[in-house]
């Protein structure tokens, strides 16, 4: 029996990874120090001192934080889309391009992917219909876990007031808070976008692996930066269908490469006889 052949692994495009990870963390910045400086302004807009935060500020900035946070949210929300858009977009291109080369360097010809592959997303860019189908989604997943990120950020700001009026510490004080979390936030939308970039990268491959009539890949596992999962370690170089994945007894269930938290195992298209030369 001949080996398969296979297609070479296409990992996520780490430029796109990188740019993501900064317009993210640029969005949230900019939705705590927006939220800051509205606050501020409130305190300011009863002729209380500029710094002063004490018992007669607690109670009035809760309303004012509670009656804001809406409106804070809806901009959140549109900021966020617009950077879900931009990553999305970027993702589906980037990966179909490098996977469409894969494929050809494995045998199959341009002309075969093209006939499949036929959705436009960019001038002289196509995706297969399968995986067009899914875009709209990926782009409302990403606009959901951004929005739920600020949201928690926002959370985050309403307990540093709720503390700082108990301590009487000012607004400076609360914006160098802020400023020293800078580091933690950087670090979170880099973890962020490495695992947005691993899920997406896989799931786009599939979706249009489908169309073409691939249904069966080789996994490879990738090690994480600190630490590897010891059952994908075990799964590396196995067979598995594209809609089922492979057993992980760490979480007693099949998974799919990516798809669990911080996973940067990818996978291997097997062309089937006949969709190469």
């Amino acid at each position: 029996m001949s080996k398969p052949r296979t297609a070479r692994a296409v990992a996520g495009n780490q430029g796109v990874q990188r740019e993501f990870a900064r317009r993210l963390n640029a969005v949230l910045r900019k939705v705590l120090r927006e939220a800051l400086a509205d606050m501020r302004k409130d305190a300011e807009a009863v002729g209380m001192a500029q710094d002063a935060a004490g018992d007669a500020v607690s109670g009035y900035l809760a309303d004012r934080f509670a009656e804001r946070m809406a409106r804070w949210m809806i901009k959140a929300g549109e900021e966020a889309e617009k950077v879900s858009r931009w990553f999305c977009a970027q993702m589906y291109r980037t990966t179909t391009s490098a996977q469409k080369k894969a494929l050809e360097a494995a045998g199959m010809s341009e002309k075969a992917i093209d006939m499949k592959w036929k959705v436009p997303l960019l001038k002289r860019q196509y995706i297969s219909p399968t995986a067009a189908k899914r875009l709209a989604k990926d782009i409302a997943d990403n606009t959901g876990l951004i929005t739920k990120m600020a949201s928690q950020d926002l959370a985050r700001l309403q307990a540093m007031m709720s503390e700082s009026a108990g301590r009487n510490v000012n607004f400076g004080d609360i914006e160098k808070l802020l400023e020293s979390s800078q580091g933690f936030d950087t670090e979170r939308a880099k973890r962020v976008a490495l695992d947005q970039t691993n899920k997406l990268n896989q799931q786009i491959q599939r979706d249009n692996a489908e169309d073409l009539g691939i249904t069966k890949c080789i996994w490879v596992h990738m090690p994480g930066q600190y630490t590897s999962r010891q059952t994908h370690k075990k799964l590396d170089g196995q067979v598995f269908d594209t809609k089922t994945g492979l057993y992980d007894s760490d979480v007693g269930k099949n998974v799919l490469p990516g798809e669990l938290p911080y996973c940067r195992c990818v996978a291997r298209m097997v062309l089937p006889e006949g969709l190469y030369d």
